[in-house]
């Protein structure tokens, strides 16, 4: 038997990869006799570290140099394939010509004289897989995701001015390093031996007769087996980007030929469908990233990356002001790169460069650092004694906490610039008096931002935005999603945080359907008669409507399917309602089986039933797509069903203990049931 160490799952031995999460089965009573070896008398194989197509990687020492390396080691049944040993040869050559900060170096490769052991040797890097990182955290946030794709681009960049193309992009093959000043360093793993690695899949694919691998990452063109160029690679890191963004990969099917199927044929869903607020800027990147024909692509990861930086600019995404001067971009700016965001007036930043004279005007505040050309800006703006504050305590730092020597190099500040001399005294009252001006600068500014509603206690319980006709604003927030008790596909109970967003105050009616069916020439629900709803149905919800008919409706009105996460917290709010109107239950504010009714009746019958947000409707009538697929919930025991899309609140065919607002069923995206609709929702203004 194999083992899954991701999942836990245990296959027979004719599997090599897990087919919930594509991660290399184990043989769970395998041993392993060469940790503790020295390869070829110089690497002492200390522990291993993974396992893959090719073979195993162990964390090594050497032993004349006395540092680790990563040690790859050649299956044994590939290390006497004299085809195999000189593909090995020539992709381990190829790999040690990469020498790039962003991508692992390879140092040495060989083949030993007693064992005939073929191995790769490489730079040994600590830190985690991106793989980690997405399944711990799900959705990464636009800082990070910036900051790690243009570093991959920098190696993809080195790599294919070389000739060569990586062909096994991955976030498995993405390591991440903390680097200076918490600032993430990516390392590019595997680069050159992704054909040795296909060679490898391809011997045990004939050997025992099974599709292997999962190709959540591979380009159109790799998948119909064609000649591969640097665009492939592109396509790959435009997954690896979507993922990030939403928390999963663009397609997913139960089996590897499904996946490459839907990579060839199936246009992706925009990343905005699963995670709410994504700008249209960088959906927009995404998507051209995973165009199918490789000419409508970036054409390199150079472009790639200033698109990517381009979307996040003119998407006015606040990120983070890093407190130390960040390199500048390795890439050119272009015309059409967007320039560095202005600073507002209103803050004050300390410069990051010595000025060889004191500012003129000092009411003007420094140039900001830029990575990349991108502004690194506060999240939130700080409050007007927080900046008395901050000068205060950068000034009595420099003033009091500081010799002359650490002055000279690095006291310089947009308030003046100490230096040693033999008139250090007059420096030092010049300076003080700078920092005096300084801290009145800041008091006048504390008065002016005091006149500012955002900056003043309940700026966030200012009036809600004005929400489109039908719809209801339901201001965001966190709120415990799922239950520990019940359905295990509703477990375990954990937060979620959601963003302000608008959602239907009703399920959407016969009527509006109608109207979207005459203007698109959509079809309409199979139970109509010549186009059109039965008589005395108009205010009804809609129903027998697939998931991909709800998605076309809601496109049509520039509108959206809720997620999960914004469905529930309409429902049950931060008061964890048992049901949307509260704990208790009544036959007065929902339909459902125990009303007797039998069908659905016209939205909004219950007014009582109404949740804490204005939303009516929300259990029983009927049920309700939302635009996520079946996932469990981290620590969850429900098994993933990836084919399929969620609904929730029960119908008038369900009971009223199937009516909680956390329970969560599902059902393929193309099922039409007499008793599933749907409802809108909506991003609110930021």
């Amino acid at each position: 038997m194999k083992q899954c160490l991701t999942c836990g799952r245990e296959f027979k031995d004719q599997l090599l990869y897990c087919p919930f999460d594509g991660k290399i089965l184990i043989a769970k009573t395998e041993a392993d006799d060469l940790v503790g070896t020295v390869l070829d008398d110089k690497y002492r194989l200390e522990e291993k570290i993974g396992e893959g197509a090719m073979g195993r990687v162990y964390r090594a020492t050497h032993v004349f140099m006395y540092h680790n390396v990563a040690v790859k080691i050649l299956r044994r049944h590939l290390s006497s394939d004299h085809v195999a040993l000189e593909r090995f040869r020539r992709e381990a050559r190829a790999a040690a010509v990469i020498h790039h900060p962003n991508a692992v170096a390879v140092t040495d490769f060989g083949v030993t004289k007693d064992s005939h052991i073929a191995y790769l040797v490489m730079e040994y890097v600590e830190g985690t897989e991106l793989r980690e990182a997405i399944n711990e955290r799900r959705q990464l946030d636009y800082e990070e995701m910036f900051l790690i794709v243009q570093q991959v681009c920098s190696a993809l960049h080195a790599a294919h001015a070389k000739g060569i193309i990586h062909r096994d992009l991955k976030p498995d093959n993405i390591r991440v390093v903390e680097g200076e000043a918490g600032i993430p360093q990516v390392k590019v793993m595997d680069f050159g031996i992704a054909k040795l690695k296909a060679y490898a899949e391809t011997r045990e694919l004939t050997q025992h007769g099974v599709i292997i691998g999962t190709p959540f990452y591979m380009s159109p063109e790799q998948c119909r087996g064609e000649e591969l160029d640097p665009r492939s690679d592109i396509y790959s890191l435009g997954v690896i980007i979507y993922e990030m963004l939403t928390g999963e990969v663009p397609f997913q099917a139960t089996n590897p030929l499904g996946v490459a199927l839907k990579h060839t044929g199936e246009r992706p869903r925009p990343p905005s469908f699963l995670r709410a607020g994504v700008p249209e800027p960088i959906e927009r990147m995404v998507l051209r990233a995973l165009k199918k024909d490789r000419t409508e692509r970036h054409q390199s990861a150079t472009e790639l990356a200033i698109d990517f930086e381009t979307a996040l600019c003119s998407s006015g995404i606040p990120l983070r002001w890093l407190s130390v001067r960040t390199p500048d971009s390795i890439y050119p700016r272009t015309p059409q790169s967007p320039q560095p965001m202005p600073i507002p007036e209103t803050t004050i930043l300390p410069s990051n460069k010595e000025p060889s004279t004191p500012p003129k005007n000092i009411s003007q505040p420094p140039a900001a650092p830029v990575f990349g050309g991108s502004l690194f800006a506060p999240e939130q703006p700080e409050s007007g004694l927080s900046k008395i504050g901050t000068a205060m305590k950068e000034a009595g730092g420099r003033l009091f906490g500081k010799s002359n020597t650490d002055a000279t190099d690095s006291s310089a500040s947009s308030f003046g610039h100490v230096e040693t001399t033999s008139q250090g005294v007059t420096r030092k009252a010049l300076f003080i008096g700078g920092v005096v001006i300084a801290l009145a600068l800041a008091i006048l500014l504390t008065i002016k931002l005091s006149s500012s509603p955002a900056e003043q206690p309940g700026a966030k319980d200012k009036a809600p935005p004005t929400a489109p006709d039908g719809m209801v604003f339901v201001r965001g927030g966190t709120f415990t999603m799922g239950s520990d008790a019940g359905d295990p596909k509703s477990k375990p109970r954990h937060n979620v945080k959601v963003e302000d967003f608008f959602i239907d105050i009703h399920e959407v009616t016969n009527q509006q359907y109608y109207d979207f069916v005459q203007k698109t020439n959509y079809k309409p629900p199979p139970h109509w008669q010549n186009r059109r709803f039965l008589p005395g149905t108009a205010q009804l919800p809609v129903v027998n409507v697939s998931w991909f008919d709800a998605t076309e409706y809601a496109k049509w009105l520039g509108k959206r399917l809720p997620t999960e996460e914004e469905w529930e917290y309409a429902a049950r709010g931060d008061k964890d309602n048992v049901y949307p109107w509260g704990q208790g239950w009544s036959d007065h504010f929902a339909n459902l089986r125990e009303t007797g009714k039998g069908a659905p009746i016209s939205v909004g019958s219950f007014a009582d039933g109404k949740s804490w947000c204005g939303a009516n409707d929300l259990v029983g009538n009927a049920s309700e797509w939302v635009s996520n697929f079946f996932k469990p919930y981290l620590g969850g025991t429900s098994a993933y069903n990836l084919d399929v899309r969620i609904y929730r609140g029960g119908s008038f065919k369900n009971s009223k203990d199937e009516l909680l607002t956390t329970l969560r069923n599902y059902d393929a995206p193309s099922s039409k049931q007499m008793e599933t609709g749907f409802r809108c929702a909506k991003d609110a203004p930021r």
